[in-house]
């Protein structure tokens, strides 16, 4: 290799030096560089002559000094710029030139050749100099601010990502709360049905365009981990996660280096051997644990009594600097479990969590709550527009009043059988209990399951799954796999199998006249469609058999694809394809999953039948969410049918009886009655309610005791709220104006990013339609070159709903490869945009400066940043963020002409360092701590 092609030559714009035999230093911005293979020549124009000579690479030196703005562009070509900077030192070493350079959006210093260095003139020097910029200087400012206000609102809410759905105020304000904060460690405590998936995936996106997430590790109860994989993956994109002990299994600690992004069951992890393997597995960037109130430590006296789970909660803590833990009733009444929690997530501030009865006001800074009664939409409007629950009886025949006296003989004896062999007779008594469901759920449940059951007996092999297996199931489909439950071939009792040929040949009978199906046919749903042909209705059952055993009466009254189902069979994109029928065609959806947040019908349907009640009140709670939420344009009408004549139904409608009493007891009902709030406070209490073994010793006890162990498990329930409502007082909740002093961001603002960012590129719109929501798109050849795609032609949007129903649609959120690649031009120092004259702005006169602002924690590593607009009025004085400025961004800006003056340009930029300086006062905290200001780019408003 030649002498010259071995060294590095001065890039065009760097600048160089000369020095004369006396001394003297000539200095000069390098114009061209030639490698003629022996030495490499230089072409420079000189300063204070402005003569241009030409120049040999030994004869010249850096001519960089401190203060100087430099670019980087590195001798290789496959390796990024490391973008722009600020010269701190030039140093000589070993015979090299060298600079310092500070790179504010990195966060860091490099010493770097001289050679790859460019001087470049940022937006303080342009804006004192009076630089007005290009013709369509104002746009192409424009531009600018709004890529970077759309990146960073993005990285401080999470809610510009990949997401299938569109976030509401409450839950961007919640994350941009965390966020602000400067610390990962809080426990979101949102009441039901407020979205906790949606939030916690809003986090992790915002961490992700951060750079912060590199590994996480999600640990929810068995049933719920493929629940979170299908949500994480459907809603933000996050294909990556991985099922422990599912998805893969760890046989060498070396093999976690292979999984980054994993969900786990807790109850998997605290087993001795698990807990060993996770323990191995080295930090994680951030653990979140689901159902948070599960990890249990109490105190008795001096004693403290950690559950295993608790345990596993304390191990993980050692390995991450972030901990969220999701409940939303996390207190339960019980202050010593409840402070186990605060002192997991701040370890810090175990003494003043102690003390929390004297300084409730602390949980502020580590709990976040959201109630239904407060949130809004976009507008400020509540999101919930109100329900009616009609309660509708159905009497039955006598044939089955005999049938359920014959089958409460049945259960009794099945109990018992149960009750005498202690422990191993747990299984026959949750059979009994399964079977009591089924029964109320609809004739058809019970009979088959009798039948299942005498097959059994009988020898058949039937498939099915065990007691011990039922709770890591899907709990979204618990009532399935109740009714798959395996049972033994032997019998329960003597003669089981003589009354369960009884009991199956009157079922069967009761099948040609059951007046529950009847009613809800004759009565409930023809009243419906009377009123409307196209009315949607959705109906909730618990059990497989029963949504087949209506799904065929239905249709059989109201033709072939009037019926859609949703069940534990099928995978999501079938459930999905579902919706879409029963919102285009078919009037019923008949759905098994209560707690799932994929069904969420509320576009196209109010109305809403429970078929049967559940025993767990939070399902009915959460049946209810997927048409009670926000979308919801009517009153949502919800029936709920009983038969009063069977025992067990008694009891049921004994319960939400008590349930509705209770709530409204704590709601206040009063002038000020607030429905949002009697929902609040139904959904905690659901939350907290244990009636499952009540209403299990209910056959054996009789109704007068049942009634009597309702209503104290119901005043347990109501204490332990009312303890809760009163701590969370002093949590952090939902505030519409907290975001008030940042620049607010939107859907129109990424709109009117797309639409200009096409016309300065020379991006062809061929085509706009579906109201101007969708754009048809032609991509000129040099942009087809720098993004590396063949394809010309795109059919893009940036609506979420439009693109759920379209395949072939791209959508253009924060995470799409075109809508980086114009981010990433309009922020680019070639772009410009960086000075401008404006005219016509709805500020009136001044100047319009914009900059970067960062903060740090206390070792170094940047927490957050925002992009930040000053308004510097005529008169000096200074607004930072006007709301003004952010709608503005979503026009098109026009340039106006005017001759800057540089003391003037002077002072104004002097009064916007000082407004940022006092911005970055104002954030810091205990957590965060001022890293840098970068200046963006600086207007004059004519």
């Amino acid at each position: 290799m030649s002498q010259g092609s071995n060294r590095l030559a001065p890039v065009k714009n760097c600048w160089v030096k000369k020095v004369s035999s006396s001394g003297e230093e000539t200095v000069g911005r390098v114009v061209d560089s030639v490698d003629r293979g022996d030495d490499v020549v230089i072409t420079v124009k000189w300063q204070k002559s402005g003569q241009v000579s030409v120049e040999s690479l030994d004869d010249l030196r850096s001519g960089l000094k401190p203060q100087m703005e430099v670019q980087d562009l590195p001798n290789s070509r496959v390796r990024a710029s490391l973008g722009e900077g600020v010269i701190q030192r030039v140093r000589t070493i070993g015979g090299k030139d060298q600079a310092l350079v500070d790179f504010l959006q990195l966060g860091r210093q490099a010493w770097l050749p001289y050679e790859n260095l460019r001087q470049i003139k940022g937006a303080r020097h342009r804006f004192i100099l009076g630089d007005t910029g290009p013709e369509d200087g104002a746009e192409r400012f424009r531009l600018k601010s709004l890529a970077h206000a759309l990146e960073m609102w993005n990285e401080n809410t999470g809610s510009l990502s990949n997401l299938e759905i569109d976030p509401l105020p409450h839950q961007i304000h919640l994350v941009h709360h965390i966020l602000a904060s400067g610390h990962l460690n809080w426990l979101i405590a949102d009441d039901v049905g407020l979205g906790k998936t949606i939030e916690t995936g809003m986090l992790l996106a915002a961490l992700k365009q951060r750079g912060h997430l590199k590994r996480v590790l999600l640990v929810t109860p068995a049933g719920l981990t493929k629940q979170w994989q299908e949500e994480l993956n459907y809603k933000f994109k996050m294909g990556e996660f991985q099922i422990y002990g599912e998805d893969f299994m760890i046989n060498e600690p070396r093999h976690w280096k292979m999984f980054d992004f994993v969900i786990a069951s807790i109850d998997r992890l605290k087993s001795p051997e698990n807990l060993e393997q996770i323990q191995q597995a080295g930090k994680w960037d951030i653990v979140i644990f689901d159902e948070a109130h599960r990890l249990s430590r109490r105190q008795y006296g001096m004693k403290l009594d950690a559950s295993q789970r608790f345990q596993l909660a304390a191990h993980l803590r050692r390995n991450t600097d972030a901990l969220i833990l999701l409940s939303a009733t996390p207190h339960q009444g019980m202050q010593d479990k409840f402070q186990a929690l605060l002192e997991l997530l701040h370890p810090e501030r175990k003494e003043e969590i102690t003390t929390l009865a004297l300084n409730p006001e602390i949980i502020g800074e580590m709990v976040f709550r959201n109630n239904k009664a407060d949130v809004t939409d976009a507008e400020g409007n509540f999101l919930f527009k109100g329900k009616t629950t009609t309660s509708l009886p159905v009497h039955v025949s006598e044939a089955a009043k005999e049938f359920d006296k014959k089958l409460q003989d049945y259960l009794k004896k099945g109990y018992a059988a149960g009750a005498a062999l202690g422990f191993k007779g747990n299984a026959i008594g949750f059979v009994m209990t399964v079977y009591r469901k089924l029964a109320a759920s609809s004739v058809a449940a019970i009979h088959q399951a009798l039948i299942n059951r005498k097959a059994r007996l009988e020898g058949e092999i039937l498939g099915g799954i065990k007691f011990d297996e039922i709770e890591n199931q899907d709990q979204r489909f618990f009532g399935e796999w109740e009714e798959q439950l395996y049972t033994d071939a032997k019998e329960f009792f003597e003669g089981e199998l003589e009354l369960l040929d009884e009991l199956i040949a009157e079922a069967d009978g009761l099948r040609v006249d059951d007046r529950k199906l009847k009613g809800f046919i004759d009565r409930l749903i023809t009243e419906i469609l009377g009123s409307n042909s196209n009315e949607k209705v959705l109906i909730f059952t618990e059990y497989r058999t029963t949504q087949a055993y209506i799904r065929e009466a239905l249709e059989t009254r109201f033709g072939d694809g009037s019926v859609e189902l949703i069940n534990g069979s099928m995978p999501h994109p079938q459930r999905r394809d579902a919706i879409a029928r029963f919102e285009d065609t078919a009037n019923f959806l008949i759905s098994t999953e209560a707690g799932g947040e994929g069904i969420n019908l509320q576009r196209k349907c109010h109305i809403m039948v429970n078929f049967d009640l559940p025993w767990n009140p939070m399902r009915l709670v959460q049946r209810i969410g997927r048409l009670y939420r926000y979308g919801q344009k009517k009153r949502v009408v919800v029936f709920n049918l009983h038969s009063p004549d069977t025992a067990d139904e008694q009891v049921m409608d004994l319960m939400y009886t008590r349930i509705d009493q209770v709530v409204d007891d704590l709601a206040g009902v009063s002038a000020e009655y607030n429905e949002q709030l009697r929902d609040d406070i139904l959904g905690e209490l659901a939350d907290l309610l244990d009636v499952n073994q009540i209403l299990e010793q209910a056959t054996v006890e009789g109704i007068t005791r049942t009634q009597e162990r309702i209503s104290e498990a119901l005043e347990r329930a109501k204490a332990a709220t009312e303890k809760q409502r009163e701590l969370f007082e002093h949590a952090a909740g939902f505030d519409p104006n907290e975001t008030g002093s940042s620049l607010r961001i939107d859907h129109e603002h990424g709109v009117a990013f797309v639409v200009g960012m096409f016309s300065i590129l020379g991006i062809e719109v061929v085509e706009t339609t579906h109201e101007g929501r969708l754009f048809h798109i032609r991509l000129p050849e040099a942009v087809q070159h720098e993004i590396s795609v063949e394809r010309s032609r795109y059919e893009v949007t940036l609506d979420r709903d439009l693109v759920v129903n379209r395949p072939n649609t791209h959508m253009l959120d924060l995470d799409s490869f075109l809508m980086q690649y114009l981010l990433k031009k309009a922020k680019s120092y070639d772009f410009l945009g960086l000075s401008a004259v404006i005219e016509n702005h709805s500020l009136k006169g001044g100047a319009l400066l914009t900059s970067l602002l960062r903060w740090q924690n206390d070792q170094g590593s940047r927490m957050r940043q925002e992009y930040t607009a000053y308004w510097v009025k005529p008169n000096g004085e200074v607004q930072t963020n006007p709301d003004a400025f952010a709608e503005w961004l979503k026009t098109t800006a026009i340039t106006g002409t005017l001759t800057p003056v540089r003391e003037e340009n002077q002072a104004q930029f002097k009064q916007a360092e000082l407004a940022a300086d006092k911005r970055l006062e104002a954030v810091s905290n205990m957590h965060l701590h001022p890293e840098n200001n970068q200046w963006v780019s600086g207007a004059w408003l004519v």
